[in-house]
């Protein structure tokens, strides 16, 4: 996990919401994987493509989740992308955002 991920990723605020209820956690915990997942595969694409939209479009849909997850560090860099910096900013914001996923697998 990346230094700043590992930092940040803060899961104990969703998991007291769901206290005693670690069927329900799981099933939440697996919608975020699975949304975030997706997200990673449509900026991937939208960054291949040049397609600012989609980036924004995803980050502004996933940005709420990552502030609540702790990673704030990663929601800033990427709502901080333009067109001019997407194709050189997005290597470097990458491996985070599989940071986050990684650390999102840990807790299945």
């Amino acid at each position: 996990m990346s230094k700043v991920t590992e930092t940040e990723f803060n899961p104990e605020y969703f998991k007291a919401i769901f206290g005693d209820a670690p069927d329900d956690w799981q099933e939440f915990v697996q919608v975020n994987l699975q949304t975030f997942d997706e997200g990673l595969e449509r900026i991937r694409k939208a960054v291949g493509e040049g397609d600012m939209s989609v980036v924004s479009d995803v980050r502004h849909a996933l940005g709420p989740s990552m502030k609540q997850w702790g990673t704030v560090s990663l929601e800033a860099s990427m709502m901080a992308l333009t067109t001019e910096t997407l194709a050189d900013e997005w290597p470097r914001i990458e491996p985070e955002f599989t940071a986050l996923l990684g650390a999102l697998k840990t807790l299945n």
